[in-house]
């Protein structure tokens, strides 16, 4: 087993692609370079079994430099539908325009894309694991015959190196773990005969601008970690919130409004997870209000999972409607989660857990592992131990969870969908709303 590293740098500043949700994809998903790899092949007429064998690796690690969202307001018309001219051997040498072609609702949607830095350190690698011999040469005449990835708007330098390369200071990594949140599209054996399916439909349709859909989309699932994983960093916060959703409780300055009680935060969390999906983590967001610091459910962020525009919640004041708003939104957002991923030896939970002691220790042993450490205590307690938790209310046979490893690890620490904190962390309350003056 040796190790193949695909990198990209993009000349103009700029990819533009989105993923599944709309939203700017980022990193670049390792089954989008290896399916351009794999037309460049074709069209090169060499290299296809040796591009079509990285299809069959493990997910590959990835590390990317620091990059930053960009969005267009308008949509572009295209040529789509317009019968094909051919000549006598059936090759098509133009299209026939149609006068009402721009009537009908053929507009590809508002572009979206990342903006990236053009020296020379900034430069996303895939790094695959490969088994047996690889035509590096082979490969590298493919790769730098890509021209674009994404869309034609953003133009790509790829090439192949053999080996791991070590990514510069500043650079983020997502590494393939069964227990991470980020899900990216990789590629597999499946992947690969849907995209000669794809290509032979699109050879068949006798009109421009056909782009059959794929039902296969396979993804993996990849932990978000510092530069090196294993190195004691806390990823960077700005990644993390990209990966994230804002749903925010109603405002507290609003006359009428429905307060929702911090102790309530575990029944919401409950209602959130079923009604978005496959969400990786949460992490709820308490602050104080009024002079005696009440302590409110100001929102959750949440990894992963649907994003939907609202989502009904019952609390024990009423019925509730959270609302999906930007990161932004929440002034105080990113000094939380950089406080409740800051590299610790000893973690603990914000709302109290009702799992069983032996399925503690279970998802704790499973925990450990996948951040590479060994879990040296574990504690079941009735009070919060972090800034902003909720203490157990009552005996309803939840409680608070604290456990110790034994080596400092960075967040995301997650136990029971939920995200653990630093013990002894202060920094963890969302600020109250100042009085206003009337």
């Amino acid at each position: 087993m040796s190790d193949l590293t695909i990198t990209a740098s993009f000349p103009l500043g700029e990819f533009n692609a989105h993923n599944g949700e709309g939203r700017a994809e980022w990193p670049p998903a390792p089954a989008r370079v290896l399916a351009a790899m794999l037309s460049a092949a074709h069209g090169l007429g060499e290299g296809v079994f040796e591009v079509e064998a990285l299809f069959r690796c493990l997910p590959p690690r990835i590390t990317a430099p620091p990059a930053g969202e960009r969005q267009i307001g308008y949509r572009r018309w295209v040529p789509v539908n317009n019968e094909l001219k051919t000549d006598k051997n059936g090759s098509p040498t133009g299209i026939v325009d149609r006068n009402d072609r721009l009537l009908e609702k053929q507009a590809k949607d508002p572009e979206c894309g990342m903006m990236v830095g053009t020296g020379p350190s900034d430069v996303v690698r895939w790094t695959f694991a490969v088994d047996g011999p690889v035509d590096l040469g082979v490969l590298q005449k493919v790769a730098r015959s890509v021209e674009y990835l994404g869309r034609p708007t953003s133009p790509v330098l790829l090439d192949v190196v053999d080996g791991a390369v070590e990514a510069p200071p500043g650079h983020s990594c997502w590494e393939p773990d069964q227990t991470g949140w980020i899900q990216l599209r990789v590629g597999t054996e499946g992947l690969l005969a849907a995209l000669d399916a794809r290509e032979e439909e699109r050879r068949r349709s006798t009109v421009t601008g056909t782009h059959p859909y794929m039902s296969v989309r396979p993804t993996a699932l990849y932990r978000l970690v510092g530069v090196q994983s294993g190195d004691g960093a806390a990823p960077d916060t700005r990644e993390l919130l990209r990966t994230c959703s804002l749903y925010r409780m109603p405002h507290s300055g609003r006359q009428g409004a429905i307060l929702v009680h911090a102790a309530d935060a575990a029944l919401v969390m409950e209602q959130l997870r079923d009604s978005l999906g496959e969400a990786g983590w949460m992490l709820p967001l308490i602050g104080g209000l009024g002079r005696r610091h009440l302590p409110v459910l100001r929102g959750v962020l949440v990894a992963g999972g649907l994003r939907l525009p609202s989502v009904g919640l019952a609390v024990r004041t009423g019925v509730v409607e959270a609302r999906l708003a930007e990161t932004r939104t929440l002034a105080s957002l990113p000094r939380v989660l950089r406080a409740a991923t800051v590299p610790s030896l000893q973690w603990t939970t914000v709302v109290p857990t009702a799992e069983e002691p032996e399925g503690i220790m279970d998802i704790l042993e499973e925990c450990a592992s996948g951040l590479g450490c060994r879990l040296v205590a574990a504690e079941r307690h009735s009070d919060s131990r972090s800034d902003g938790g909720v203490d157990v209310q009552q005996d309803n046979e939840r409680w608070h969870v604290s456990v110790a490893f034994d080596a400092k690890v960075p967040g995301p620490v997650v136990f029971d969908g939920t995200l653990m904190v630093p013990l002894g962390a202060t920094t963890l309350a969302v600020n109250p709303r100042r009085p206003r003056a009337d």
